[in-house]
């Protein structure tokens, strides 16, 4: 979360352009970012490389900020990989994940060398020729309920991704009859549970240790996906107990890792400022980001965003508090930031609503309701604001 005194910094940065321009922008904050991602490669084992899901924020100055830095990216779609290597991003640092890749898709990412392809069902192998390039991996279903939630429990038994681990004997056969060089998990989005996720770990090293007792050196390469709920920087995070762990599965192997985080590194990175339009008696307060900016809140379970309120003079807003509602601009009786949070009573008109970590799957989840343009999206990095893109129409 930031801290108010960077957020007044912002605010005097950013209002003089949004008072000329805009109803409302979204922003990321650069320092955060790069604090997120510095600590990613810090707790994990040196021969680990991250590819950051695009999915969960795909803004193009993103993905080659992220290539700048040296990450990579994955992909959950012939359009992300597209999107990837418009970045600049090498092929050896993207991962395909898309679990319904055509023929012709597969066609189109053979020859880009070093490209980690997961395969989502043992089918799926016969589909690559003689001339991918890439590294082939099978995608295995863990089959375990690490808490995530049901929507984003992507491991659970029925689920569609993936090779269930109870077909281990069919895995392993076909990645000796196949060109496959890597395994790949994912267990969940914003697991809980790391001592059943550690479990996982251990099964798909047994799996690739296997399969490397019958060829040695087959497997080369496994992706252990990603999925932590976000969470502030301090000193002892739920990240670093999650990188002792995958150091202490895989100490004394020659894997290459690779992770997949998305939510955990964007989420506290990102901001978004409103104006305040409306303030209703008794409790509402109108602004012009709703469910088209937080579709995934509208629809399922709320995130809690930090809120504070300031004025054109970039001035917090203080005092007495009293519960609100935030509504958004859409003509749909579900569009509500909130419910009943506390909000200064002294809020009015031409103030500003700052919200605070809402880099993960807002922009990249832009709804087509209403209509609505896609605001101008701005970048902090410590001292100064850049434009990353001007207001936009969505194309139907």
């Amino acid at each position: 979360m930031i801290r108010r005194e960077e957020i007044k910094s912002i605010l005097e940065a950013l209002l003089p352009q949004l008072l000329e321009e805009d109803s409302a922008v979204i922003g990321t904050n650069l320092v955060v970012l790069r604090q997120r991602l510095d600590h990613l490669k810090d707790v994990f084992p040196a021969h680990t490389s991250h590819s950051i899901a695009i999915k969960t924020n795909p803004h193009p100055k993103m993905l080659e900020t992220l290539v700048s830095w040296g990450f990579g990216l994955e992909a959950a779609s012939i359009e992300e990989v597209r999107m990837a290597l418009a970045a600049g991003c090498d092929p050896s640092l993207i991962v395909f994940d898309s679990p319904v890749k055509t023929r012709a898709e597969i066609r189109e990412i053979s020859g880009l060398n070093g490209i980690l392809v997961n395969v989502n069902a043992l089918e799926e192998l016969d589909r690559y020729d003689a001339d991918f390039h890439g590294i082939l991996g099978i995608r295995v279903n863990p089959q375990v309920h690490t808490g995530a939630p049901e929507l984003f429990d992507v491991s659970k038994n029925e689920s569609k991704f993936g090779v269930p681990v109870d077909y281990r004997d069919a895995i392993i056969s076909a990645a000796l009859a196949h060109p496959v060089q890597a395994l790949h998990m994912h267990s969940g989005s914003q697991m809980k549970d790391l001592n059943i996720q550690k479990g996982a770990l251990k099964e798909l090293r047994r799996i690739a240790d296997a399969i490397n007792e019958e060829v040695p050196g087959k497997i080369k390469v496994l992706d252990i996906g990603g999925g932590l709920p976000t969470e502030p920087l301090s000193d002892q995070t739920k990240m670093e107990a999650y990188g002792a762990i995958v150091a202490e599965v895989f100490r004394d192997t020659s894997y290459s890792l690779v992770t997949e985080f998305g939510q955990w590194v964007h989420a506290e990175a990102g901001f978004a400022l409103s104006h305040i339009e409306y303030v209703l008696e008794p409790n509402k307060v109108f602004i012009h980001l709703g469910a088209d900016f937080f579709m995934r809140d509208a629809y399922t379970k709320p995130r809690s965003f930090p809120l504070s309120v300031w004025t054109e003079d970039s001035d917090e807003v203080l005092g007495e508090n009293v519960s609100m509602d935030i509504a958004g601009p859409l003509c749909f009786a579900g569009d509500y930031l909130a419910h009943g949070v506390e909000l200064p009573i002294a809020l009015k008109e031409g103030d500003f609503l700052f919200v605070d970590c809402t880099g993960a799957n807002t922009y990249a989840l832009w709804s087509r309701h209403c209509s609505r343009t896609v605001p101008a999206t701005w970048a902090w990095d410590g001292n100064s604001v850049v434009k990353w893109s001007n207001r936009s129409t969505i194309g139907f």
